[in-house]
């Protein structure tokens, strides 16, 4: 790496360019590194702090809806507790006019208890022992219950808070009558009991409310477009939001609002909302009929750590082009005195095509400054050059024969019994460390080596041929890690014929790298070879993927084809040499997808 470096450094052509490339790295570095630890710990602190305060916020708006739930509670305990409440609901009037008395009774300990309640902008009362016309209690007729509902309305959310739960809310109005309007109420229904005796229920009370009013305290939140809150009840419909035309993903809602059953509070997480990077927060509200839910998009967190990385970077850029500025001033005063020196050295000292050496002429516009270092070294320099230029000639003869005796060494260098000294040599040391399989492989690779040049022969017997490509093999099985077995079942009384070498390599080689190609538990490579006749019969095989019909009928093609193909170039070469001997001999191929493929090798039998 750091040879590299120098490389570069020194392919910049001027000193000028060096000095500010050398001035630039001194400052851009530290200036780099600075800037991203500076952002870094900017944008992790600024981060923190505004997810902190994201999720105090949160936490604040929490506290005060619960709060105001829980006055609201009281506020109907309050109404339920009134002795004329439970008198009035206790007994079944008489007639129209005790009727009359008893709604009027009802209004009144309503109208007290909701008076300090602007949000309430209407009740009704059922009492389950009214009887037919006597039941419904309206405080006020309300467009949202559409006036008074039915008695079978009222009924059956009177069984409703009986077998679910004694106070309920609802983002939509619970009677039909009341359906289909604006949805800026919500309604709670709270069932009404005897506060002394058997506590046996008398009816219920439902109470409507202006959405906005109730979560007015809300109204600090500066919400818009990146920060979003809603109101969710227990099957994600949503209850309130914030800002009031804010949109949201009602599948994600109701995802959310399903999640927090099990996990009522979520500190924070991280989604993707919109396409965009958000991060959400909930927790209960109403003793966890509802959830609070609030999103803030990742653009309004690191806002503020964004403006200090824009800053940064504007300080680093000032920094850098003040420090170019600079450089290029001081390296001007190292500039002039070495183009003086560069002219000096272009003078033509140097020697003719013949050897002998040029008359030295020294520039008369070249004048050095003594006290300036450069200067004296351009003086020195023209004294080496006076001195030495009649010796160029000799350097130059010294030079040539120099060139001559190094490239007579490397030739005397190439010999292939270097390569095999060398592999031994590799070989010793691997068993001499212990490493048995190291040492194994080594030879098997000089085995391969040794074999394929043979001395510059094209025939070797059949059994050399043999004990190459099983050391291929072994070269092999330790890259891959032994994922395969090798079984060679050639006959002995034919592996002193001889074949042309290097014809069994290409097979062994495809069946390795085609035919398992993709197997995840151990394969088997076969060579077989025996004598029909006068020839030899030799064939690899593999229990591989095998070779689709369309593939196959390709590269049997491509073995007769009059011109070189791309499909099965190896396996091309070795059937060519064969053919040499004769039409009867070559390669053929037969394979079975997901069983098997072989390829059969036709050689003559040859003693030489």
């Amino acid at each position: 790496m750091g040879g590299r470096g120098r490389q570069k450094f020194a392919g910049i052509p001027t000193i000028r360019g060096k000095f500010i490339v050398l001035t630039l790295v001194l400052t851009v570095i530290p200036m780099v590194v600075l800037t991203f630890t500076f952002y870094r710990i900017a944008a992790h602190s600024l981060g923190e702090k505004s997810e902190a305060l994201a999720m105090q916020s949160r936490q604040m708006s929490e506290n005060y809806v619960n709060a105001t739930l829980s006055d609201l509670n009281d506020l109907t305990n309050a109404i339920l507790s009134s002795p004329d409440v439970q008198s009035t609901l206790e007994t079944k009037p008489e007639d129209d006019y005790e009727y009359l008395r008893n709604d009027e009774t009802l209004s009144m300990v309503v109208r007290t208890q909701t008076q300090t309640k602007p949000y309430i902008t209407s009740s009704l009362i059922y009492a389950a022992n009214g009887g037919l016309k006597h039941s419904l209690y309206q405080g006020n007729v309300s467009v949202r219950f559409g006036g008074l509902p039915t008695l079978e309305e009222a009924r059956v959310y009177y069984r409703r808070l009986l077998a679910e739960r004694p106070m309920m809310w609802m983002a939509h109005s619970p009677f039909e009558s009341g359906r289909g309007m604006a949805e800026d109420r919500i309604y709670v229904g709270k069932l009404l009991r005897k506060t002394t005796g058997d506590y046996a229920p008398l009816g219920f009370l439902l109470l409507e409310i202006d959405k906005a009013s109730l979560f007015r305290g809300l109204a600090f939140h500066e919400t818009d477009g990146n920060t979003q809150m809603w109101v969710l009840d227990q099957e994600g419909e949503l209850v309130y939001r914030l800002p009031e035309q804010g949109v949201a993903d009602q599948a994600l809602l109701r995802q959310i609002a399903k999640s927090a059953v099990d996990r009522p509070v979520l500190t924070k997480d991280w989604r993707t909302w919109n396409g965009r990077q958000t991060m959400i927060s909930y927790g209960p509200l109403n003793e966890g009929q509802w959830t609070l839910l609030q999103k803030v998009d990742q653009s309004v967190l690191f806002e503020d750590a964004r403006k200090i990385g824009a800053w940064t970077i504007w300080t680093f850029l000032i920094a850098l082009m003040l420090g170019w500025m600079l450089s290029y001033r001081l390296s001007d005063t190292i500039r002039r005195p070495l183009l003086q020196l560069s002219r000096l050295m272009a003078v033509d000292g140097s020697v003719s095509a013949t050897g002998s050496a040029q008359a030295f002429e020294a520039p008369t516009s070249v004048v050095f400054n003594p006290k300036d270092e450069v200067g004296q070294i351009g003086e020195r320099f023209l004294h080496m050059m006076q001195k030495n230029h009649e010796l160029y000639g000799q350097v130059y003869e010294a030079l040539l024969s120099r060139k001559q005796a190094e490239f007579r060494a490397l030739q005397a260098q190439i010999n292939p019994h270097f390569l095999y000294n060398t592999l031994e040599s590799l070989k010793g040391m691997a068993l001499a460390n212990g490493q048995r399989d190291m040492a194994e492989v080594i030879g098997a690779f000089g085995k391969c080596f040794r074999i394929s040049l043979s001395y510059g022969r094209e025939q070797i017997s059949l059994g050399q041929e043999v004990e190459h490509v099983s050391a291929y093999v072994k070269v092999q099985q330790f890259r891959f890690r032994n994922s395969f077995e090798w079984i060679c079942e050639v006959e002995e009384d034919i592996c002193g014929f001889y074949v042309p070498k290097l014809i069994l390599q290409p097979l062994v080689e495809n069946a390795i790298y085609h035919g398992l190609k993709g197997r995840t538990d151990r394969g088997y490579i076969m060579l077989s070879g025996t004598r029909e006749g006068d020839m030899l019969r030799l064939t690899v095989s593999d229990d591989g993927g095998g070779i689709g019909v369309e593939r196959l009928n390709d590269i049997r093609k491509s073995l007769d084809a009059e011109r070189g193909s791309a499909i099965g170039f190896g396996l091309r070469n070795v059937h060519e040499r064969l053919r040499h001997y004769g039409p009867q001999y070559g390669l053929s191929a037969t394979s079975k997808p997901g069983q098997y493929t072989s390829v059969t090798l036709l050689a003559p039998i040859r003693t030489e």
